[in-house]
């Protein structure tokens, strides 16, 4: 780093630090001057418990609690009491539950999270996930540190990971977690919204000869060639540090005609070397991103103009920088006046990728509809997200959502006809202006998965038509799934679906291969119920080992998903599972279970849990869910989905002991109900013939004390259904009524009447 760099990056931070310290300061002041006349005796205590806590039991214990408290007093004051708790003792709990990271424990984390603004005053900050994710890398679980990355943007405050969060996954990915993870986190950096930089790969090529030290082994060339290859697509320039790191890892170790090699190979791809006022220019813009997310464009333009003094108009980089972490268009507005620039395609490219990857589907729409008006010509950057987002927003997606993708693509491809644009790249980085390799493989996708086979196998004939006169390559894993599973869809028998899979599975990788399996199992031919031939999906899972490919937990999901759907969609006609049928579905799940606890390679997490058990369940093997439901809660590996599946197995199968066994550890461990799980615990307690209980639960229990789950319309409507069964509702509808009177207003005249 320069030294003008590091001057930048400091001078910027250190203005919003000193505003941070004074804001706490305040808030300190005013809570020590007024929390003893504001704060009832009981809140006080309980405060000064949870500040001398050490452990994530008594933050189970005193924080609903006082948040209960606070509650309370908040709708008998006529002026809002001080902040109890500042931003740094909460960082505190954050960290004890953090570390311990059983489900309880993120589950509390995420409820401190909703709590923080409307609670405490205090808007979660970037600091806070950072904090989150330390502490859920001392607990070492790499698959919840990943699910936290991925959810953040859902989460309270919104926010995107920052290249800063990534990097200190990444470093504790060397003693936590495999060199593909790493790699695969840094492949999907760019879903993130954060882009890898030398700094990323520099972390990674360390990893990955500490990794070699560790296993005694000295990874090969090859290893290298292909993360310079990522490096290359990712756009990036050359690094003397980098080259030193790659030449010393070979010579340190007496090899020095590969030393030689991996250096020549760095020095080739990258024969562009970068300058210091390059490298100075990538840290002020570091900063920029980071100020925008956490304080908004405005702060952001404040800390360019405050520090650029030489040169008031930022570059196309600085400006995108700033733009990073947008989602509304008064961002792009702002820029417009400040620096008196015109909004380029590129920038509502990035306010229409970050609503897609936050979720708001319907916002990137509008934005787009906006571009259009404002006569901005659509180019693949623009518009890819969009098509993602509408193929993947059920599965498999309507017909309107497949419609309306493809409309936008025909709107992409008539503003750039083959003839006007270049030849469309494959590369993740670089967008043609039109159609590229991204959008026809999520389109072909999208047209897949579709029910709607006759409709859409032309349309999907016609895209890899337009793909050859783009000359965008067809022979990358996802073009050739597609492909595959359009033909599998149209065969006659499993022997033709298979020969269509062996003839095209050429360049497969492990999502082609998900993709392939899934629609494997899904095939049917005639009338007859298909259960999926165990021998022939794993042969072509054998077929992924061969290829030299990672055996996941995904590969057994996909299977025993099916197998519990096939078991549903027999008993929601009505009938009984034939006897043939369901040994058969019986055997498959069981064998599979095998399969999954042997297999060496697979470390089974609560998802493909959830569906052994569920699978079970549907099937009516009640001894066999709840003993996967016994292997989760004694390894921690459960969540809010398990305890559903869990507690109806437990009404279907009259299993009233071992439900009640369930919620009182449960409840022991301080783990709190959702909604869901609250429903579910009625409709199992309906299900064993205790319709008084369950009236019970939700008129007292529900909502009261530490928990602040309230019943539903859904929790009044399994009460009043069960009690019809039994010609009990009059006295269902009158408790409501007397000890719901808020949720009795609302329900709707079905569930009224006598």
């Amino acid at each position: 780093m320069s030294p003008s760099g590091s001057l930048i990056r400091l001078t910027g931070l250190r203005i919003l630090t000193r505003t941070s310290q004074n804001a706490s300061k305040n808030i300190i002041s005013r809570y020590n001057s007024t929390t003893a006349r504001d704060l009832s005796v009981l809140s006080r205590t309980l405060l000064q418990k949870l500040k001398s806590s050490d452990g994530p039991a008594a933050i189970h214990t005193y924080y609903p609690a006082l948040v209960t408290e606070l509650k309370k007093t908040a709708t008998t004051s006529t002026s809002r009491a001080p902040s109890p708790l500042n931003q740094q003792q909460i960082i505190s709990l954050l960290e004890v539950l953090g570390a311990s990271g059983r489900p309880a424990d993120l589950q509390r984390v995420e409820e401190i999270l909703s709590d923080m603004p409307t609670m405490f005053g205090i808007e979660p900050s970037i600091e806070v996930h950072t904090t989150i994710l330390r502490a859920l890398i001392k607990h070492g679980n790499v698959q919840s540190i990943q699910r936290w990355l991925s959810n953040m943007p859902s989460r309270p405050g919104h926010f995107s990971p920052t290249l800063e969060q990534i990097h200190i996954v990444l470093e504790a990915c060397i003693s936590l977690a495999s060199f593909k993870f790493m790699r695969n986190l840094v492949r999907s950096m760019r879903q993130y919204g954060c882009k890898p930089t030398n700094e990323t790969y520099k972390i990674l090529i360390r990893g990955r000869w500490e990794l070699a030290v560790q296993e005694e082994k000295t990874p090969h060339v090859i290893a290298f060639s292909s993360i310079l290859e990522d490096m290359k697509q990712a756009g990036l320039t050359y690094d003397p540090e980098i080259n030193v790191l790659l030449y010393d890892g070979y010579a340190e170790r007496g090899l020095s005609a590969y030393a030689e090699q991996i250096q020549t190979l760095y020095q080739e791809q990258f024969p562009d070397i970068e300058t210091p006022q390059a490298r100075k220019e990538m840290e002020l813009n570091f900063d920029l991103s980071q100020v925008a997310q956490t304080h908004g464009v405005k702060a952001a333009i404040a800390l360019f103009k405050s520090l650029v003094v030489e040169r008031q108009t930022p570059s196309a980089a600085t400006l995108r920088a700033i733009l990073r972490h947008s989602r509304t268009t008064d961002d792009l507005r702002i820029l417009e006046e400040e620096f008196a620039t015109p909004t380029p395609v590129a920038h509502w490219s990035i306010l229409i990728n970050n609503n897609v990857r936050t979720g708001n589907l319907s916002s990137a729409l509008a934005i787009y509809e906006e571009t259009k008006n404002s006569g901005i010509i659509p180019d693949a950057a623009l518009v890819g997200p969009l098509i993602a987002g509408l193929c993947r927003t059920a599965s498999p997606p309507s017909d309107e959502s497949l419609d309306q993708a493809l409309s936008i693509y025909e709107e992409l491809s008539l503003a750039n006809p083959p003839s006007l644009t270049s030849e469309a790249s494959s590369n993740n980085t670089e967008h043609s202006t039109g159609p590229d390799a991204g959008i026809y493989q999520v389109l072909l996708r999208g047209l897949a998965s579709s029910e709607n086979n006759k409709k859409y196998f032309p349309i999907a004939k016609s895209l890899m038509e337009d793909m050859e006169s783009r000359h965008v390559p067809t022979n990358n894993s996802l073009t050739t799934s597609s492909n595959i599973v359009l033909l599998m869809k149209r065969s006659s028998s499993v022997d033709e679906a298979l020969e269509v899979y062996h003839t095209l599975r050429a360049g497969l990788d492990e999502k082609g291969y998900a993709i392939v399996l899934n629609a494997f199992c899904k095939l049917s031919f005639g009338d007859d119920i298909q259960v999926p031939s165990l021998t022939n999906y794993f042969e072509i899972v054998k077929d992924m080992r061969r290829a030299g490919l990672e055996i996941t937990v995904e590969v057994y999901t996909i299977l025993l998903h099916r197998l519990g759907v096939i078991a549903t969609q027999m008993t929601e006609k009505g009938s009984e599972l034939p006897s043939d049928i369901r040994d058969r579905l019986i055997t498959t799940t069981r064998r599979t279970h095998d399969l999954l606890t042997l297999d060496a390679a697979v470390s089974p997490d609560a998802y493909v849990w959830n569906q052994l058990m569920d699978t079970y369940q549907r099937l009516g093997y009640f001894a066999d869910s709840y003993r996967v439901w016994d292997t989760m809660y004694l390894s921690g590996r459960f969540d809010h989905v398990s305890v559903s599946i869990i507690l109806d197995a437990c009404g279907y199968a009259g299993a009233g002991q071992v439900a009640k066994r369930i919620c009182s550890n449960l409840f022991r461990d301080q783990f709190s109900f959702n909604l869901h799980n609250w429903n579910t615990w009625l409709e199992c307690l309906c299900r064993l013939g205790r319709l008084n209980d369950a009236v019970k639960v939700a008129c007292m229990e529900m909502g009261k004390d530490q928990n602040t789950v309230m019943p539903d319309i859904d929790s009044a409507r399994i009460l009043i259904k069960f009690g019809r069964q039994h010609n009990q509702h009059p006295e269902v509808q009158s408790r409501l009524q007397r000890y719901l009177p808020d949720l009795w207003k609302v329900l709707p005249d079905d569930l009224k009447q006598p």
